[in-house]
C-alpha cells in the first residue's frame, strides 16, 4: 500500500506543465528629460518682474524653451493676459501677444480660447506696433484651423475693423489676415467678392506699402481660388506707372494673371477705337516693363513673358524687332483716307479753334517712346546691363520658341549672339536654350562660325554643353560640316580632356547627317586615287573622332561602305570591339557582322531563382555548403555575363560569401576563447571579423533598388556580425566594448522596429535576440555577451533572400587620368599639385558618403572629401538631343573634381593610386574593432585612414598616377 502511495504521489509531481509563449518585450533606450525644461516655471517670474526689461527677459526665456504641459496651458495664457494689461511697455505687450501665436502650435491648446482672448485685448489696445503684432497672431492662429469657417469670418471682420487705423503697418497686417482667411468657396463667395471691392478702395492710399498690400492680398485670394473680375484689369495697368516698385513688382503680377485667366476677353483701345484680346494687351504691357528703372521688375517681367504662350504671332514676333510698329492703331487704305477726307469738309466751321489742323499733326511732348508696345522687347531684355534679366530673357524666348517654331527661327540670331555673353551662366543657359530648340532649327555658315568660337572658351561646363548642343542640331550644307569637324579637332588638341565628350558629339553629328558626310570621306580619311596613303595610327584621338563620324554616317548611307580602303575596315573592327557604344555594327561583305542584332531569352533570372532554390533545398549541412561555395562562384560569373541580372548576382553571391564567411567563424571554437589573444589565430579571427562587417556594410549601403524583405535580411544578418564582434571583444580581446555594446544595442532596436513597421517576422535568432536583450536588466557589454554567445553558437544560417532583378550595384569608373602617361607629375616636397579627375558614378544614394582615395607608396592613404558642385547629374539625349533625366539620375553623377597630392622627398619618381571609395565612418560611428580601425586625421589634403578599415568601402580599381616631389631648391 506504502508503495502504491508513493508511485502515486510521484505520478501527480512528475506532471509537465506547459506555459504560454510571453510576448517578446520591445527594448527601448529611453532618454531622461532635463529637469526644468518646461517654459510654466518661467510664467511665474513675469509677477516678481520689477521693470518692463525683466518681464521682457522672462517672455524671451519663455519663446527659446516653448515646451508647456497640457493641463498649464489655460493658466499660462491667463497669466500672460493678466500681465498684458498691467503692463505699460508696448515692446513686452506685443511680445505676449507673438506668444499667443507660438502657443497655438502646442498640443493640446484651446486655439478658440486663445483668438478670444487676443480680441479682447486689443480692444482697448492704442499702440500701432502692438496692434499689428495682435493681428499677425491672429493670423497665425487662424492658419491652424483651416476648416473653421466661422473663427475666419470672425476675423476678417476684426481684420476690417482695424482698417481705418492710421498706421500703414496695421493696415498692411490686416490686408494680409483677409487675404489668407477671407472664406472664398460656397455660400460665402459673394460676401469674397463684396470684401475684395472694399480691399480695392485701399489700392488707392496715399502710401505705396498699403497699395502694395492691397495689390499682394487681391494677389493671394486669386490663388486660393476666388478668380478675380476682370474689370479691376484698367486699374491694374495704371498701378504700373506707380513710383514705387513694390506696387509695380504686385501689379504686374496681376496683369499676367488677369491676362492668363481671361485670354480672349476684347478690350479697347485708350487711343483709338480697335478692340483687342486681353491676352494681346497683357502681353504689350508686360513687355513694356522689360524697360522699367527696377531691375527685380524687369526681371520678373522677362520671366512672364515666356509663360504668355496663347499670345497672337503678330505681337510675338514684334518683340524681336526694335522698330516701332503701327498695330495699335487702326489702318486705313488710300481709298478709304481719301473718302473720310471728302466726307469731312473742305472748309473748317470756325467754331472751334484750330479745328482746320492737320490731323496727323501730334504734340511732341505726347510721344513717349515706352507706349511702344512689345516692340523690341527680347532685344531690351537680352541686351541689360543685369544678368538677371538676360538670364530671364533667354529662358523666356525659349519657352515661347517650344511653342511656336517660325519663332524659333526668328529667334536663332539673338541666342547665337548671347554665346559671346561676358557671364559663363548666361553663356550655358543660351547654349541650352539652343539645343532645346534645335529641332526647329537649322544653322547657317555664319551662325555656326559664331558658336564654335565659343569652343575655346576656358570652361569645361561652356565646352561640352556646346558638344551638346552641335549634336542635336542641324547643319545646312557641307562647308558647315567640314567647319565643325575641323574646329572640334582643333579643341581636342587644346583640351585632350574633352575627347569623350567629342567622341559622342561627332558620334550623333554623323548619324544625323550621312548626306553631307559623303562628300568628306575621301577629304577626312585621305583616300588618295592613285597614291597610297600612310596608315593612321589607331590610337589618335583626332583619328578615332574621324572615324566615329564616318562608321556612324555609313550606317544611314550604304554607298559610303564602298570608299572604305583595308586598313579602315580593320581599323572598323578594333573600335566596334573596343567601343561599342560609340561605333555601331556595319553591314560588311565578307564579314560576319551584321547590324541585325537578334534579341534572344536568356532565362539568367529563372537560372538565378532556381539556383537560390537548390540551396535552400540541401538536406544536411556539409551539401549545404558545397552549394553554396558552388552558386557563389556561379553568381559571381554570371554577373560578368549578364548585365540585366548582375546587381542581383552580385548582391546574392555577396550574401552567400557573407554566410561562409561567418559559417567558418562559428565552426572555429578559438574565436571565443581568450587564450587566443596574441597568437597567429586571433591575428586571423580578428581579419575575418573586419572582412565579414565591411561585407554587412556593402550589402547595406552598395547597392540600391533592394525591397524591404532584402533589407530586412541584410539588418538581421548584420545584427549577427555584430553580436559575434561584440563576443569576440569582450572574451577574447583587451579593447573596450562600451561603444560597441551599446551600437549593437542600438541596431537591435532599429531592426526590430523596422521589422515592426514593414510587418516582417524574424529569423529565428533574430527573434531570441529580441527576447533575451528585453529581459537583460544590466545592459553593460559583459552580460550582453555572455547572454549572446549560447545563441550564437546554436544558430543556424539563414536562407538567402529571393533574387530581385531591380537591383543594382554601386560602381565607379574613372576616365581621367588614364594611367598610361609615362611623365612624372613634378612638384616641390610639402606643396600640393592638382591632378584633375574625372569619374562616373553610378548607382551611389548618399554623395555626402563618396570620397576620393589615395594611397601613397609609404602605404599612407587619404579620403578627400570632394566639393558638392563637383557632381554633375548625368542627362541622357534623345532622339533629338534634348536632355532627358533618366530614371536613375538621383544615383547617377559625374565627379569632375581636382585631387591635391602632396608627399616629402623621393629619392626617385613612384606611383599613387587613386581611386573611389565610400566612407562609412560617420553613418556607422559605433562600428570598429579597437583601436586603429576608425581612427581618423584630418590633413592638409583630406582625411588619413589606416589600411583594413571596414568602414571605407572601395568602388573601383586604382588608377596610377606617376609622381615626383622634388626638394627645395634654395639659394639664387
Amino acid at each position: 500500500m506504502a508503495a502504491l502511495l508513493k508511485k502515486r504521489a510521484l505520478a501527480e509531481y512528475s506532471q509537465v506543465i506547459q506555459e504560454q509563449p510571453k510576448p517578446l518585450k520591445k527594448l527601448r533606450l529611453v532618454k531622461k528629460l532635463i529637469p526644468g525644461s518646461s517654459a510654466a516655471a518661467y510664467v511665474g517670474l513675469l509677477e516678481k518682474s520689477k521693470t518692463s526689461n525683466d518681464a521682457l527677459q522672462v517672455l524671451l526665456r519663455i519663446s527659446d524653451s516653448l515646451k508647456f504641459q497640457e493641463e498649464d496651458l489655460a493658466d499660462v495664457i491667463k497669466k500672460l493676459a493678466e500681465h498684458f494689461q498691467q503692463e505699460n511697455e508696448s515692446a513686452v505687450r506685443a511680445k505676449i501677444l507673438s506668444l499667443f501665436g507660438d502657443i497655438g502650435k502646442e498640443s493640446g491648446a484651446d486655439i478658440q480660447s486663445i483668438i478670444e482672448e487676443t480680441v479682447q485685448l486689443l480692444k482697448k489696445e492704442e499702440s500701432h506696433k502692438v496692434i499689428a503684432q495682435g493681428i499677425s497672431a491672429l493670423l497665425r492662429l487662424g492658419k491652424l484651423l483651416p476648416d473653421n469657417v466661422t473663427v475666419h469670418q470672425k476675423l476678417v471682420l476684426v481684420a476690417k475693423q482695424y482698417l481705418t487705423d492710421t498706421s500703414h503697418y496695421v493696415k498692411c497686417k490686416c490686408l494680409e489676415l483677409i487675404g489668407e482667411l477671407l472664406p472664398v468657396g460656397g455660400p460665402s463667395e459673394s460676401n469674397a467678392q463684396s470684401m475684395m471691392r472694399y480691399v480695392g478702395d485701399y489700392t488707392h492710399s496715399e502710401d505705396a506699402r498699403v497699395r502694395s498690400a492691397a495689390f499682394r492680398t487681391m494677389l493671394t485670394v486669386h490663388e486660393r481660388g476666388l478668380k478675380l473680375d476682370s474689370s479691376v484689369y484698367s486699374e491694374v495697368c495704371l498701378a504700373l506707372k506707380d513710383d514705387y516698385e513694390i506696387v509695380r513688382q504686385v501689379a504686374l503680377k496681376l496683369v499676367w494673371i488677369l491676362g492668363q485667366t481671361y485670354p480672349e476677353n476684347s478690350i479697347t483701345l485708350a487711343e483709338s477705337d480697335e478692340e483687342i484680346r486681353l491676352i494681346d494687351d497683357a502681353f504689350g504691357k508686360v513687355c513694356l516693363m522689360i524697360n522699367d528703372l527696377s531691375m527685380k521688375v524687369r526681371t520678373l517681367a522677362a520671366q512672364f513673358l515666356g509663360t504668355m504662350t496663347l499670345v497672337s504671332p503678330k505681337f510675338l514676333q514684334q518683340t524681336l524687332d526694335k522698330k516701332l510698329m503701327s498695330n495699335m492703331r487702326k489702318k486705313c487704305s488710300a481709298h478709304e483716307r481719301a473718302w473720310e477726307s471728302v466726307t469731312s469738309g473742305e472748309w473748317a466751321s470756325g467754331k472751334k479753334w484750330a479745328d482746320d489742323a492737320p490731323r496727323e499733326l501730334v504734340d511732341a511732348d505726347s510721344v513717349s517712346l515706352m507706349s511702344s508696345g512689345s516692340c523690341g522687347a527680347f532685344v531690351h531684355g537680352l541686351e541689360d546691363e543685369y544678368q538677371e534679366v538676360r538670364n530671364a530673357s533667354v529662358d523666356s524666348l525659349c519657352s515661347l520658341s517650344l511653342n511656336n517654331p517660325q519663332f524659333a527661327q526668328m529667334s536663332l540670331d539673338f541666342l547665337v549672339d548671347m554665346f559671346n555673353d561676358e557671364i559663363e551662366d548666361v553663356r550655358l543657359k543660351a547654349i541650352d536654350s539652343l539645343t532645346k530648340i534645335s529641332k526647329y532649327t537649322v544653322l547657317r555658315e555664319d551662325q555656326l562660325e559664331t558658336i564654335l568660337g565659343a569652343l575655346k572658351d576656358f570652361s569645361i561646363d561652356v565646352r561640352e554643353g556646346l558638344h551638346k548642343m552641335l549634336s542635336a542640331c542641324r547643319l545646312s550644307s557641307k562647308g558647315c560640316l567640314q567647319m565643325c569637324v575641323e574646329s572640334l579637332l582643333d579643341n581636342l588638341k587644346k583640351y585632350p580632356m574633352d575627347r569623350r565628350s567629342t567622341w559622342r558629339c561627332l558620334q550623333k553629328i554623323g548619324q544625323a547627317h550621312p548626306e553631307l558626310t559623303l562628300p568628306l570621306v575621301p577629304e577626312l580619311l585621305a583616300i588618295h586615287p592613285f597614291f597610297d596613303t600612310p596608315e593612321p595610327d589607331v590610337e589618335d584621338p583626332a583619328y578615332i573622332c574621324i572615324l566615329i563620324l564616318v562608321f556612324n554616317s555609313a550606317q544611314h548611307c550604304p554607298t559610303m561602305l564602298q570608299l572604305f580602303e583595308e586598313h579602315t575596315l580593320k581599323h572598323y573592327s578594333y573600335l566596334r570591339d573596343t567601343m561599342p557604344n560609340l561605333v555601331p555594327a556595319l553591314r560588311l561583305s565578307g564579314s560576319r557582322r551584321s547590324a541585325d542584332l537578334v534579341s534572344v531569352e536568356t532565362g539568367t533570372a529563372q537560372f538565378l531563382d532556381s539556383m537560390l532554390a537548390r540551396v535552400e533545398a540541401a538536406p544536411n549541412p556539409r551539401i549545404r555548403e558545397e552549394l553554396l561555395e558552388a552558386a557563389q562562384r556561379d553568381l559571381n560569373r554570371l554577373a560578368t555575363i549578364d548585365s540585366a541580372v548582375a546587381g542581383a548576382a552580385q548582391f546574392s553571391a555577396l550574401y552567400i560569401g557573407s554566410q561562409l564567411l561567418i559559417g567558418k567563424l562559428l565552426s572555429n571554437r578559438l574565436w571565443a576563447n581568450p587564450s587566443t589573444l596574441a597568437t597567429q589565430q586571433g591575428n586571423i579571427i580578428r581579419n575575418s571579423i573586419t572582412q565579414l562587417l565591411q561585407h554587412c556594410l556593402k550589402l547595406q549601403h552598395l547597392f540600391v533598388g533592394l525591397k524591404e524583405e532584402d533589407l530586412a535580411a541584410v539588418k538581421q544578418f548584420k545584427l549577427k556580425a555584430l553580436a559575434l564582434q561584440l563576443v569576440y571583444i569582450v572574451r577574447a580581446s583587451n579593447s573596450s566594448a562600451l561603444a560597441l555594446c551599446e551600437h549593437f544595442l542600438e541596431q537591435v532596436e532599429d531592426t526590430q522596429r523596422y521589422l515592426s513597421e514593414q510587418g516582417l517576422q524574424p529569423e529565428p535568432f533574430t527573434a531570441s535576440v529580441f527576447k533575451e536583450m528585453g529581459q537583460l536588466e544590466d545592459t553593460k557589454p559583459g552580460p550582453v555577451a555572455r547572454s549572446l554567445l549560447p545563441l550564437l553558437q546554436v544558430s543556424s544560417p539563414a536562407p538567402p533572400p529571393r533574387p530581385n532583378i531591380a537591383v543594382r550595384m554601386s560602381t565607379a569608373v574613372i576616365t581621367e587620368p588614364t594611367g598610361e602617361v609615362d611623365a612624372a607629375l613634378k612638384f616641390t616636397a610639402g606643396l600640393v599639385v592638382g591632378v584633375p579627375l574625372d569619374a562616373e558614378v553610378c548607382n551611389v544614394r548618399n554623395t555626402a558618403t563618396l570620397r576620393v582615395k589615395v594611397k601613397y607608396p609609404d602605404q599612407q592613404t587619404q579620403l578627400i572629401v570632394p566639393k558638392r558642385s563637383d557632381f554633375r547629374p548625368m542627362l541622357l539625349s534623345d532622339s533629338e538631343g534634348n536632355n532627358v533625366t533618366s530614371d536613375t539620375s538621383d544615383t547617377d553623377f559625374r565627379l569632375l573634381t581636382t585631387v591635391l597630392v602632396s608627399h616629402q622627398v623621393w629619392t626617385e619618381a613612384c606611383t599613387i593610386d587613386v581611386s573611389l571609395a565610400l566612407d562609412l565612418t560617420d553613418v556607422e560611428s559605433g562600428l570598429g574593432l579597437g583601436t586603429g580601425l576608425t581612427g581618423r586625421k584630418g590633413g592638409a589634403a583630406g582625411i588619413a585612414k589606416t589600411d583594413g578599415d571596414p568602414c571605407v568601402i572601395d568602388l573601383c580599381k586604382p588608377v596610377k598616377v606617376y609622381v615626383s616631389p622634388k626638394p627645395v631648391k634654395r639659394g639664387i
